[in-house]
C-alpha cells in the first residue's frame, strides 16, 4: 500500500502511559632540542593560520600557575630542551606556588562561568565536535583539541590540535602529563570504552577543572514506559553502543563521588544539521530530490525526537562551570516529537517537494527496511528535558528551521549532485509492488 502526503507531520506530544518494546539496529620528532614538541602552521580556508600542536613524548605540555591561568592563552611549556622555559619566581613572591596550596579543583573552575575558559576537548573532528568547537570560540574560549590529527582543516584558527590515540593509554597519560584545562569536553564517538574514559581522567588527575562527558539517550530501557527522564533507569537494551556509553558515565561520575570532581553527563537523542555523519536527514533529501519514493518501516507511527547540532554545542558550552550542573546528567535534544513518517512529510514540506510514502514490513531474518541510518528501530524514543530547561538552557531551532538550514548546506557541498545507491530500496519496492 503506497500513501503520499505533504501536510501531515505525525508531530505529537506522548503521554507517560505509552510504551513500546522492540529491536534496535543502531549512534615527532621535531628536532633533538624539542624532544617530540613540534607546533607548525596548518592552511587551508577553514583553519588557515590555526596552530597544530603535536606532542608525543613531553614531561610538560601545558603548565600555568593556577593562579594566573584564567587570563593566559594555553602554550606549550618545556622545563628543559625546549621552547618558553617558565620563569622562577623568587621565594616569597605573591604568586609563589608555595604560598598558594589550594584544593586544585577548586582553583581551576573558580570563575568558569564569569571568564573566557580553556577547554580540552577530546575529538573534536568530527559531526558533534567540530560544532562544539566553534561554538566554544564563538563564545570567546581558547580552545584545544586532542585527536589523531585527521581533518583538523574544519577547525577555527587559533585552535590547538594535541595528537594522540586515546587508545593508547601509556600515550595518553604520557601526552597528558603537563596538560592544564579549565574545562574537558569528551565527545569522541566509538568505540570509546569506559577503560579508554578513565585513561583520560587519570593523565589529568587534579588539573582540569569541570568534566563534561557526551553520553547518548540510548542508556535508557526503552521497553519502558515514555517519556524518558534522567532517572529512568539505564539498561544494555542498545547492545554495545549502551554498554561503551553507560561505562563511562560511571567511570566519571565515580570521580564525582569518591572524589568531588566537577563533572556532567550530557545525553543528547537523534542529533542533526550540517556535517551530519549519520545518514538520515539527507537520505530523505536524497529521495525527495529525485523524485523516488521513501519507504517506511510498517506504519511509520513510531516517534521520534531530534536535536539540532548547534543547539547541542551552545547547550554544552552554558553547561561548562554551573556548579548546580556537578554530578548531574542532562537529556539535551530538541522538545518536538515526530513520528517517522511525519519526520518525511516535514521534510517534504520544508524543502517543498512532493512525498510518496511506501510502508514496508521487513521479512523476519531479512534485512531492514532501509530508512536512514538508525531510525528503522520499532519503539518510540521521547525525553523531557525539564531538567536542563530548569537551567535555562532551551534550543534556539524548531525541527522545521533545523532542517531547512541542514538542507541549505546539503545544496552549498553540492550533495544533491552525488551518487546514492538505491538498490536496497528497489528490492524492497520490487516486493511491495
Amino acid at each position: 500500500m503506497r500513501r503520499s502526503s505533504s501536510a501531515r507531520h505525525g508531530s505529537t506530544r506522548p503521554s507517560r502511559g505509552s510504551s513500546a518494546k522492540g529491536v534496535a539496529n543502531d549512534q615527532g620528532d621535531g628536532g633533538k632540542a624539542r624532544e617530540g614538541v613540534r607546533a607548525h602552521r596548518n592552511g587551508g580556508r577553514q583553519g588557515q593560520g590555526r596552530e597544530e600542536v603535536v606532542v608525543e613524548d613531553q614531561e610538560r605540555a601545558v603548565d600555568d600557575d593556577a593562579s594566573r591561568r584564567h587570563h593566559r592563552p594555553l602554550r606549550l611549556h618545556r622545563d628543559r630542551g625546549g621552547a618558553e622555559p617558565r620563569r622562577r619566581r623568587a621565594p616569597g613572591h605573591r604568586r609563589d606556588r608555595r604560598h598558594r596550596r589550594r584544593d586544585a579543583h577548586d582553583d581551576l573552575h573558580r570563575g568558569l562561568h564569569r571568564l573566557s575558559v580553556r577547554a580540552l576537548v577530546l575529538g573534536g573532528t568530527e559531526f558533534i565536535g567540530v560544532h562544539l568547537v566553534r561554538a566554544l570560540t564563538r563564545a570567546g574560549h581558547e580552545v584545544a583539541v586532542f585527536n589523531r590529527g585527521r581533518r583538523n582543516e574544519r577547525l577555527p584558527d587559533g585552535v590547538k590540535t594535541i595528537v594522540g590515540d586515546r587508545k593508547d593509554h601509556a600515550g595518553v597519560k604520557r601526552i597528558l602529563a603537563g596538560v592544564r584545562a579549565d574545562a574537558l569536553v569528551d565527545v569522541t564517538y566509538a568505540p570509546t570504552t569506559g577503560e579508554d574514559v578513565e585513561a583520560v581522567l587519570d593523565a589529568l588527575d587534579g588539573r582540569v577543572g569541570h568534566a563534561l562527558f557526551v553520553s547518548t539517550c540510548r542508556v535508557y530501557d526503552h521497553a519502558l514506559p515514555i517519556p524518558y527522564d534522567e532517572a529512568t533507569p539505564r539498561s544494555l537494551y542498545w547492545g554495545e553502543y549502551a554498554k561503551h556509553k553507560i561505562a563511562g558515565e560511571d567511570a566519571v561520575l565515580r570521580r564525582h563521588r569518591e572524589r568531588g570532581w566537577p563533572v556532567t553527563i550530557v545525553r543528547p537523542t537523534h542529533v542533526y544539521g550540517p556535517m551530519n555523519t549519520r545518514n538520515n536527514e539527507t537520505f530523505v533529501f536524497d529521495r525527495l530530490l529525485r523524485g523516488r519514493p521513501v519507504l517506511l518501516p510498517g506504519d511509520g507511527r513510531w516517534l521520534r525526537q531530534f536535536g539540532h547540532v548547534e543547539d547541542l554545542a551552545d547547550a554544552m558550552v552554558a553547561l561548562l562551570g554551573r556548579r548546580e550542573a556537578f554530578g548531574e546528567a542532562y537529556n539535551v535534544t530538541g522538545e518536538e516529537t515526530v513520528t517517522q513518517a511525519g519526520f518525511v512529510e516535514l521534510i517534504a514540506d520544508v524543502i517543498k517537494r512532493p512525498v510518496e510514502l511506501v510502508p514496508v514490513t521487513a521479512a523476519p531474518g531479512s534485512p531492514a527496511v532501509p530508512f536512514g541510518q538508525n531510525l528503522a528501530y520499532d519503539c518510540h524514543a521521547v525525553h523531557t528535558t525539564a531538567k536542563v530547561r530548569a537551567l535555562g538552557v532551551r534550543p534556539a531551532y524548531t525541527l522545521a528551521a533545523g532542517l531547512a538550514q541542514t538542507f541549505d548546506w546539503y545544496v552549498r557541498e553540492g550533495l544533491d549532485r552525488r551518487d546514492v545507491d538505491f538498490s536496497a530500496d528497489d528490492l524492497f519496492l520490487s516486493r511491495a509492488r
